[in-house]
């Protein structure tokens, strides 16, 4: 074989490989760079976390950067009555029913079947693994630029724990929320131990879950999720404790921590389990629509409010079931049933009048499908219906679809073009840097690739670009590109150590660390070498 038809065939190989870095989780060739590569939700139609989660959590990876699609603002305003509405089972209503009418506490008269019982599954706090990081490959003395908060730099309580999470301190804020999860008798081994549940420990709970979901700790995440089941026990209900909330209706945990509990098991392997979740989710909302439809209350008693109250209730659910939509979609995507996510998604933009950008997601939701499976001709149809009101916005999202066509039929080279005329009209776009980057790579132009990415996280926007998609296809560039990586890798660390919180997983640059055990037995060889 010739030296040049064996480089064909390396390059062929390598590119094969690569294929793997620079695909998402969503069914697009080139996506939008989201900080973490499974789907990801803090802002669920219908309720809106308190701590301020991180961007890009579970639910809605393929939507999340199209915040016109989340909950619109006047859904903020609905009563907490309705906002907490939700149907319990039989079982569960007889049980309720049964205290409400005694006035005592159902702790007391039920078995622990009928408890949610749920505890920490991690018993030591979690550490920075970019600082240990660094310590291993850089030294102690590199340690000092990290000008990150750790948990004994913030209070300790929800002010604390907002801090954390809003410099991208996930790790330590998992840490955080495990003490303060303690005071509610739920700390570690609590799991199977009765203990009194509030709105602001379930808040606590649907925080935690939510950062374990995005630090892609699954283990844990599946320990601790499983004891609150769908949610339906009796003292998920205010009923439950009369002392402290009379005969106030309505489930104490938030839509959107019953939203991501439905996905959950997607995010270990069981996405199926998480589709059957969301389609029990969805035919309580069919029934809670119903019922204001028919003048009833959301549970199907008699209505206590007016009109208006009716109508705003009724338009917060129709979003929630949209919203509930979206996640099917996102489950369906993760289990490649293709099918399935663009059933629902022309389901959703055939069921409600959208505003125009929202349909417009909607559409390029599913030519990015499409293109996934080869159908450009269909993918071009959706295409063309987007349209938006702003001619900047529509331009650069016409050649963000011009250039994922391209790429589609191979079109490396035109490709690049409608990536760069785009980058020009949005230059902190990192998205459209990253895509001109993987069409260097694929055109040739390697170390042109390599130039434009060190660029981008070194120079134009570290901050924003030191992200884990980023990084792993900068590291794969360096492989490809020189024997001599390793410098290069940890010229990214050092930026990761001065610009990042705790929630970067280390292993996007590619760097091997030893364990103690093994560099304990390195230790103990080089003792003997020097007798």
């Amino acid at each position: 074989m010739s030296q040049k038809s064996s480089e064909e065939s390396d390059n062929a190989s390598a590119s094969t490989n690569l294929g793997s870095y620079f695909d998402s989780s969503t069914p697009t060739i080139f996506d939008e760079i989201v900080s973490s590569s499974k789907p990801d939700i803090f802002a669920t139609v219908g309720s809106t976390s308190k701590f301020n989660m991180p961007p890009g959590t579970p639910s809605g990876n393929i939507f999340e950067n199209d915040s016109s699609f989340e909950e619109p603002n006047e859904y903020a305003t609905v009563n907490d009555y309705h906002r907490d509405a939700w149907i319990p089972s039989e079982n569960t209503r007889k049980i309720l029913r049964s205290i409400a009418t005694t006035s005592t506490h159902g702790g007391s008269q039920h078995d622990r079947e009928n408890l949610t019982m749920p505890g920490l599954a991690l018993a030591e706090e979690m550490s920075d693994p970019i600082k240990e990081a660094v310590t291993y490959f850089l030294g102690e003395e590199e340690t000092m630029n990290r000008n990150v908060s750790t948990l004994s730099d913030v209070t300790q309580d929800e002010r604390g724990l907002r801090s954390l999470i809003k410099e991208g301190c996930y790790r330590a804020a998992v840490n955080l929320s495990g003490r303060l999860l303690a005071v509610y008798g739920q700390g570690y081994g609590k799991i199977n131990h009765p203990s009194k549940h509030t709105p602001h420990s379930l808040q606590l709970w649907f925080t935690r879950l939510s950062l374990l979901t995005k630090l892609r700790q699954t283990e844990i995440l599946e320990t601790e999720s499983t004891p609150f089941h769908n949610l339906d026990k009796p003292d998920m209900y205010f009923i439950f404790y009369p002392e402290l909330y009379g005969t106030r209706p309505g489930s104490m945990a938030s839509f959107a921590f019953r939203l991501l509990l439905a996905e959950i098991p997607m995010y270990y392997g069981k996405g199926k389990r998480a589709i059957d979740n969301l389609y029990a989710i969805l035919a309580t909302i069919k029934k809670i629509i119903n019922n204001l439809e028919n003048g009833l209350s959301e549970e199907g008693g008699v209505a206590k409010f007016n009109s208006d109250e009716r109508e705003d209730s009724l338009q917060l659910w129709k979003a929630r079931r949209s919203r509930t939509l979206v996640s099917v979609v996102n489950c369906a995507l993760s289990t490649k049933n293709y099918i399935l996510a663009t059933e629902v998604l022309e389901q959703l933009l055939n069921s409600n009048e959208w505003k125009k950008g929202q349909a417009e997601i909607l559409n390029s939701a599913i030519g990015r499908i499409y293109l996934s499976l080869g159908d450009v001709p269909a993918a071009e149809k959706k295409f063309s219906i987007v349209q938006t009101e702003n001619p900047k916005a529509e331009h650069i999202k016409e050649l963000v679809d011009r250039g994922l066509m391209a790429v589609a039929q191979n079109a490396f080279q035109e490709a690049l073009k409608c990536f760069k005329t785009a980058s020009e009209l949005d230059p902190s776009n990192i998205m459209l840097l990253n895509n001109m980057a993987v069409c260097l790579l694929y055109t040739g132009k390697l170390e042109a690739a390599v130039d434009l990415m060190e660029n981008m996280v070194t120079v134009q926007n570290p901050i924003k670009s030191l992200q884990e998609a980023v990084l792993l296809n900068m590291c794969t560039l360096y492989e490809l590109h020189t024997t001599h990586s390793r410098q290069s890798k940890l010229q990214l660390l050092r930026q990761l150590n001065r610009y990042n919180g705790d929630a970067t997983n280390i292993q996007c640059l590619k760097l091997t660390i030893l364990q103690k055990s093994c560099v304990k037995c390195l230790e103990k060889k080089k003792k003997k070498g020097n007798r």
